[in-house]
């Protein structure tokens, strides 16, 4: 795994272990509505202050969070190397830990990898039987990314926007491949990037170009991974920004470490960390 990667740490604690399994809004907001959130391996164990501001954000805007500890990997890494036993018994794992949840309006992600094996990886690839499809189809129909859910449906007043970054912060954004391709979700993560006053945007030269990450792929073809970040790195390098921000824990490790490697000073964050 080194070949002289810049791997972010695991986490000292976990977010599963920072949060009980009900967690309701702050005392004076009312209640709108009840979303059940599906944190993903790299958000739970590698990146928890990710999985801390979806959830603040989301309590402070009325929504109860419900964060059930059964939940697993979302099983892409397993199912997109091939092994699709495996892959089916982490699948139905997950849809009965969720299914088991009362009135839930929907479950949310701030993984985009996670989004997209939950939305249209367990019906494409995993549902081998009538049974198993029907279960997978009711489940995946409920799963919204982050970016999706705040935009399109909880649709928060402008005051809700605001960030600590200092006023002028330069940002631009990388899609991934999971979002933009996968999920067709692109003008949302800009609209929180935008709406949040005081930073300025600039958009990369072909954001939604691959950054080379692809989970085992990057593990198998390290160097290859690399080269495919080239064209990244010097699209962001470009750009002048001070922070580049996306989507997916899996891209943000892919840029950590490619930005690091070549000494540029560009900060990675996730959109949802811009929210203060």
């Amino acid at each position: 795994m080194g070949k002289g990667r810049q791997i972010p740490e695991i986490a000292k604690k976990f977010l599963r272990d920072e949060y009980p399994e009900v967690i309701s809004p702050p005392a004076g907001v009312e209640k709108r509505m009840r979303v059940a959130f599906f944190a993903g391996c790299a958000t739970d164990f590698v990146f928890p202050e990710v999985g801390k501001k979806t959830i603040n954000f989301l309590t402070n805007q009325g929504v109860e969070v419900i964060f059930p500890k059964g939940q697993g990997c979302c099983g892409m890494p397993v199912f997109g190397s091939g092994d699709l036993a495996t892959a089916r018994e982490m699948a139905d794992r997950n849809v009965a830990v969720f299914s088991e949840l009362e009135d839930i309006d929907y479950i949310v992600t701030s993984c985009a990898t996670c989004g997209s094996a939950l939305k249209e990886g367990y019906t494409t690839y995993l549902a081998d039987t009538e049974e198993r499809k029907k279960k997978y189809e009711e489940f995946s129909a409920k799963v919204k990314d982050i970016n999706e859910f705040i935009i399109d449906i909880l649709k928060p007043p402008p005051e809700a926007f605001h960030t600590a970054l200092p006023q002028g912060t330069k940002v631009t954004y990388h899609d991934p491949c999971h979002l933009v391709r996968y999920q067709k979700i692109s003008s949302q993560p800009r609209q929180i990037i935008k709406s949040l006053p005081g930073l300025e945007f600039v958009e990369m030269r072909e954001p939604d170009r691959c950054c080379g990450m692809g989970g085992s792929f990057n593990v198998q073809y390290y160097e290859l991974s690399k080269k495919i970040a080239e064209h990244k790195m010097k699209a962001i390098a470009d750009t002048e920004a001070e922070i580049v921000v996306t989507a997916c824990p899996g891209c943000m490790i892919q840029l950590i470490d490619n930005t690091i490697q070549k000494g540029m000073p560009q900060k990675v964050m996730h959109v949802i960390e811009l929210l203060s």
